[in-house]
């Protein structure tokens, strides 16, 4: 069994958010710029189509920097417990793992869920991050010490259960 409890920041969230939406939005933001490029080139054949090409491509890639960066404020900002101490206390076990919910020390509520409850697990060197749904994440940190088990120990058996469901 691997057992850890540690405490959500604002740095978590944003975290998270990263973890969840940079990569749609990189992609997102190489179309704007192949527009923007593509627009450069067709300048040369049809001046005023390249010049509309250009200036959409521009406004798109602006756009989505904005868009990330409202979002991952919005984000932290929603955090409904941010004066409060919340932490969450996570038992992992091979068969199930739960969370259970403290607020400035007192237990809010538990939770116990399968490893098919997850949608994808990502890892930083910090962090893993476990993605129940799009808008649903658990955040574990590496760095604080687990009262039962190690990171190691969860990498392992996250990758064990995660893969096994699919290759399913």
């Amino acid at each position: 069994m691997i057992r850890v409890k540690n405490e959500i920041t604002p740095k978590d969230i944003s975290g998270n958010v990263n973890a969840q939406i940079i990569k749609p939005l990189l992609i997102r933001f190489l179309i704007g710029a192949l527009m923007v490029v593509g627009g450069i080139v067709l300048i040369r054949v049809v001046k005023w189509l390249g010049i509309v090409l250009t200036i959409l491509g521009g406004l798109f890639c602006v756009l989505l920097l904005v868009m990330y960066f409202v979002v991952k404020r919005s984000a932290v900002k929603q955090n409904q417990f941010q004066d409060k101490k919340i932490e969450y206390e996570y038992r992992f076990d091979p068969r199930f793992f739960s969370v259970t919910v403290y607020i400035k020390g007192k237990k809010q509520g538990a939770m116990d869920l399968n490893y098919q409850d997850i949608a994808k697990f990502k890892e930083t060197k910090d962090k893993f991050y476990i993605f129940l749904n799009n808008k649903q994440s658990l955040i574990v940190s590496k760095g604080i010490r687990y009262a039962e088990g190690s990171p190691e120990a969860l990498h392992k058996l996250l990758n064990e259960r995660c893969n096994k469901k699919k290759k399913k």
